[in-house]
């Protein structure tokens, strides 16, 4: 099944800050935002619609019982490896039924240690901020634990009031002067925290990590502006998503 990938370099080089940013380099692919910056963001593949795209992280499957789609635009590309998109499932073998479900795929896969010579520790601290009193600060740690042991800590906090001006200008039918103003977007704003924390190890004919993940927010939908109403106001969005996960794989023959 054909499959196109973004890793390594080629994520560090996009200008993007999300997922929902970087997958619109892939061919096949509408990008939907649902306005602000803490919109919901999906994409559909080859017009099949949003609810039909699985989304798999590090072999998780996310999901939304709220509205059925899982929003793209709050993952980071800080702590991606590499994001894979499957116009249907991956060619493995060995994957669960879930897998099968979906008419496309994403799979977003988080960064491994990794030390260069007689290194023992990596730190990684960022900080972005924006014009609508965006602040975006994340830091990354690996800490090689020992010979066959290593283990990664990484936060990120995002906040925004997500208030912006925009021009608003109507001009009557009858040739009259309309009205040409200046309002301020409402109900824009985002306030996440993510935490995830990894411990990974290699055996003698074995490999095995343990992984956990909490991410919360609150953030705002902006509401329709229509004529003569600037004042409208949209919705709340609160996510609570938390997992932990562990995968062992023995070697015999060969690696499966």
């Amino acid at each position: 099944i054909p499959v196109q990938t973004l890793s390594g370099k080629e994520l560090q080089n996009l200008n993007s800050h999300s997922v929902a940013d970087a997958l619109r380099y892939f061919s096949g692919v509408q990008l939907k935002d649902y306005g602000g910056v803490g919109g919901l963001k999906t994409i559909d593949v080859r017009s099949m619609g949003s609810q039909h795209v699985g989304v798999f992280y590090d072999g998780i499957q996310l999901g939304n019982a709220q509205n059925g789609v899982v929003d793209l635009g709050k993952f980071s590309l800080d702590d991606l490896e590499v994001i894979s998109l499957y116009n249907g499932q991956k060619s493995s073998i060995f994957q669960p039924a879930k897998d099968y479900a979906s008419a496309s795929s994403i799979y977003l896969q988080s960064k491994k240690p990794s030390f260069s010579d007689k290194k023992n520790t990596n730190v990684v601290t960022r900080f972005k901020t924006a014009t609508i009193q965006l602040i975006n600060p994340s830091f990354r740690i690996e800490q090689k634990i020992s010979t066959n042991v290593n283990a990664s800590l990484s936060t990120e906090y995002l906040k925004s009031n997500g208030e912006y001006k925009f021009r608003y200008a109507r001009t009557a039918i009858d040739g009259s002067k309309g009205y040409d103003t200046t309002a301020i977007r409402k109900d824009g704003q985002i306030e996440a925290k993510r935490l995830e924390a990894g411990l990974y190890g290699q055996l003698k004919s074995s490999i095995w990590n343990v992984k956990g993940y909490a991410y919360n927010s609150d953030r705002g939908i902006p509401g329709a502006i229509v004529r003569n109403r600037f004042d409208a106001r949209g919705q709340t969005l609160v996510d609570k998503n938390y997992f932990v996960q562990g995968t062992y794989h023995h070697k015999w023959n060969r690696w499966e």
